[in-house]
């Protein structure tokens, strides 16, 4: 193909073709006598001066660490591509990296580019061997529907086309109330940052009224920080946290909400925690709980199973091994299996944070990330994707979608929104300099990404 467009190809073989497999063999032959096809060793002689390097040395069956001529092939290739910017593309997998787990147990190839055929492989998706990948696209080569899905295992890679197809619809004539209104409970004194970072990241995804519920003595602060928000503020602890009887005063604060997040920065106190659960299980319209909201629920994870509504919880792994009583798994496959056998036990849906964050619903159906990058690994980074979770929520429910799978939905969106906006900031500050706030300045370009696809 690459011949008949034009180009000069130089083939690096590992093994002679007499020793290859039958396949491979024959389209070896299929070279014979074309132009322009220059057939070496594996010597990497000509490496250096390529345009750009196709690496399809081992496929997803690959385990171990390379040896002899193909470890020599990868080292050159990387020292290539640092040298002089040469890009790589891998077909499958950059070799040397495990299909399923993800392992490099000795060098592997650090692609620009993988085309991944059929479907994402669980090695592509989970460190290390994700930072190898580069871009990842995913091309069909004809294999049917039936036989992609049979062998997934109800695991699905979220990239830009997915998360698109997932956003709420948006028609060019609503107002804001038809935009979706979301109640946000939230702050403490020793938090007091926390509503305005979810609040906010509520409003910047394109929920059109904010309400926010956060204890009386920080009601003065808010509308400096968002002017935007509709402010109640609730009786207090003399902790400073959210009083049991606070729920009375929501009855009314929450206006025309259509969805709700409470948990960020509400700090710990038993009071707190026991208007926390009621106020979970009672609710009638989506929620979302994280932070202190979760920790409420540990010794009392069973709780879910009441709820009115449909339930979104975002714990990292100490948080989810608080709510379960488990010890969390940390190898790939067992990590995606423990998720989806989580949500379903809870009756919620499970955006279980991590690198990759794996989105789970209770039907056992499990979303991979495709986005995010360690700059996200900030303070406050958390508070903002209930803002964008809790946004989404509030516009599918204003939209009059099924709750059955728009909270799902609104959390996958959600997930990869914010990750996205992580490696946009990430290029302007570096992956050490970006703050939760930063976030807000990169959501919008994230979002015409989105928007762009979905067109």
């Amino acid at each position: 193909h690459l011949v008949a467009a034009g180009w000069t190809c130089s083939l690096h073989l590992i093994k002679p073709g007499s020793q290859s497999t039958p396949d491979a063999a024959a389209n070896y032959e299929r070279l014979s006598g074309l132009p322009r096809v220059q057939k070496r060793d594996a010597t990497g002689e000509s490496v250096q001066d390529a345009t750009v390097v196709i690496d399809a040395i081992f496929g997803t069956g690959f385990t171990g660490a390379p040896r002899g001529t193909a470890a020599h092939m990868i080292a050159l290739i990387n020292q290539t591509r640092a040298a002089r910017g040469i890009p790589v593309v891998s077909i499958d997998i950059p070799s040397g990296v495990n299909g399923t787990t993800g392992a490099v147990d000795g060098d592997a190839v650090r692609a620009d580019m993988t085309l991944t055929i059929g479907a994402a492989k669980t090695g592509l998706l989970f460190h290390p061997g994700r930072s190898h990948v580069g871009r990842l696209d995913i091309i069909d080569i004809g294999f049917p529907p039936e036989i992609v899905e049979k062998h997934s295992e109800r695991v699905f890679y979220l990239d830009a086309r997915a998360a698109a197809s997932k956003l709420p619809p948006r028609a060019p004539d609503i107002h804001k109330y038809r935009a979706g209104g979301a109640l946000v409970i939230a702050g403490s004194d020793a938090y007091r940052g926390a509503p305005l970072l979810t609040g906010e990241g509520a409003l910047r995804s394109g929920c059109g009224m904010l309400y926010l519920a956060v204890p009386e003595s920080l009601r003065a602060e808010i509308p400096a920080g968002l002017e935007e928000a509709i402010v109640t503020a609730l009786p207090q602890t003399r902790d400073g946290t959210i009083a049991k009887n606070a729920r009375d005063l929501l009855a009314t604060a929450g206006g025309k909400a259509t969805a709700v997040a409470i948990g960020p920065g509400l700090g710990r106190n038993d009071e707190t925690d026991a208007f926390v659960r009621d106020f979970v299980v009672n609710c009638k319209t989506p929620i979302v709980v994280d932070a202190d909201g979760l920790t409420a629920f540990a010794g009392h994870a069973a709780e879910f199973k009441k709820a009115k509504a449909a339930v979104v919880i975002t714990p990292h792994d100490g948080e989810l091994a608080r709510l379960t009583g488990d010890s969390i798994p940390t190898t790939p496959l067992e990590r995606m299996a423990y998720s989806a056998a989580a949500a379903k036990k809870l009756r919620v849906i499970l955006v279980h944070k991590g690198a990759p964050a794996l989105i789970a619903g209770p039907n056992g159906e499990v979303w991979v990330n495709g986005s995010g990058t360690s700059a996200l690994s900030k303070g406050g980074t958390g508070d903002v994707l209930t803002g964008f979770i809790v946004s989404f929520l509030a516009q599918a429910a204003a939209a009059g979608r099924p709750a059955s799978g728009a909270a799902l939905d609104a959390a996958c969106v959600a997930c990869y929104l914010h990750g996205r906006a992580g490696e946009i900031e990430a290029l302007e500050r570096g992956e050490r300099g970006v703050l939760a706030s930063d976030l807000f300045a990169s959501v919008g370009r994230a979002m015409v990404e989105l928007e762009s696809v979905q067109k």
